[in-house]
């Protein structure tokens, strides 16, 4: 479970080089979105056999910093439209779509990285890496890029695994009503906000919106988000233990962390890290279950495909929540020390 601080050094440096080269890439072929991935050696991870780590400022969206000229129009069923100001830059009219927007970025990365290419990351850690991309469309359109480590000891990678988001800065495009901040930082003032090309959450199911989201993700304190970390780890390395990573991955864990915060609000999100797993496991849980079987029901949610294993995933989750429940030392805590020896994470002596 361990990272050794030069491990740690190295997977930064690298992640950061490998997002520099894809950019610089991508302005070679005149991409519309060059330049625009401001933030992706944030959504990197780290995983070498048993061990795994993300960056202290992790996130699950690559945020993108359109480059072109653009604006935004709200309509009444609060969702959001992009439009290009200068229509050569999509195709047959100035409105940007989700879908559109998702497949110009599905097919710079699949045409970038199709060959496989072999980078080293000169000036830092020497090592090299051969780069390959997978994306998928339901139940949302989701992106990886996946950096394996030539010559390595141990099966060893890092993996850039995103959902995309459009920041939009607040004092360029105020914040509309609709989306709106958790209870607990009413009185926050945040730097941006987010549009999602979610298209499965449209209402008309025509891939031509987006869906707003406050992201209060960014004034979380550097001590909040190292917990978080840990507890990313944690459940990752439960997950593996358990078999449940087809579903809770470690993409999932870090979009649950960030939900957390975007529903609750970033301190009162922050809990004991035994409280913090077990919110974790309830959204993952029979919840889970119960809410994608609603959302499909009254036709919040369209054309939402799920995976097979998510049933049986979701019982396990459950059994771990029970399991922990009854080991719980105090109200609000379990010592890290049980947590570990209780989800086979460390050995009983």
């Amino acid at each position: 479970m361990k990272v050794t601080p030069k491990e740690h050094k190295d997977f930064l440096f690298d992640s950061a080089y490998i997002a520099g080269w894809i950019n610089t890439a991508l302005k070679e072929r005149r991409s519309m979105l060059a330049g625009s991935f401001s933030n992706l050696p944030e959504t990197a991870t780290y995983i070498s056999g048993s061990k795994v780590d993300v960056p202290a400022n992790f996130n699950c969206y690559l945020l993108l910093d359109l480059r072109f000229p653009f604006y935004i129009e709200f309509k009444n069923e609060d969702y959001i439209y992009l439009h290009s100001v200068f229509k050569e830059q999509v195709v047959g009219d100035s409105l940007i779509s989700s879908v559109y927007l998702q497949t110009h970025l599905r097919n710079d990365l699949s045409n970038l990285l199709r060959p496989q290419p072999q980078i080293t990351c000169n000036d830092g850690s020497g090592r090299s890496y051969r780069l390959c991309y997978h994306t998928s469309l339901y139940p949302v359109s989701s992106h990886t890029i996946i950096a394996t480590q030539l010559k390595a000891k141990h099966s060893t990678s890092i993996v850039f695994d995103f959902l995309v988001a459009i920041k939009l800065p607040i004092e360029k495009f105020p914040k509309p009503a609709s989306v709106a901040l958790p209870e607990s930082m009413i009185d926050t003032q945040l730097s941006y906000w987010i549009a999602l090309p979610v298209p499965h959450f449209d209402i008309n199911y025509n891939g031509h919106s987006y869906m707003g989201r406050c992201h209060v993700w960014q004034k979380a304190t550097p001590g909040q988000r190292q917990r978080w970390c840990l507890v990313v780890r944690m459940f990752y390395l439960m997950s593996s233990s358990n078999g449940t990573l087809n579903t809770i991955g470690i993409h999932s864990l870090k979009h649950t962390c960030v939900n957390l915060c975007e529903k609750f609000g970033n301190e009162k999100a922050d809990r004991p890290i035994g409280l913090k797993l077990m919110d974790m496991m309830i959204t993952h849980g029979a919840r889970k279950l119960r809410e994608v079987s609603i959302a499909g029901q009254t036709g919040q949610i369209l054309n939402l495909e799920t995976h097979p294993a998510l049933s049986g995933d979701c019982s396990k989750v459950d059994t771990l929540l029970s399991k922990m429940k009854a080991n719980m030392n105090n109200k609000d805590a379990c010592d890290m020390k049980s947590l570990c020896e209780m989800f086979g994470l460390s050995k009983k002596k």
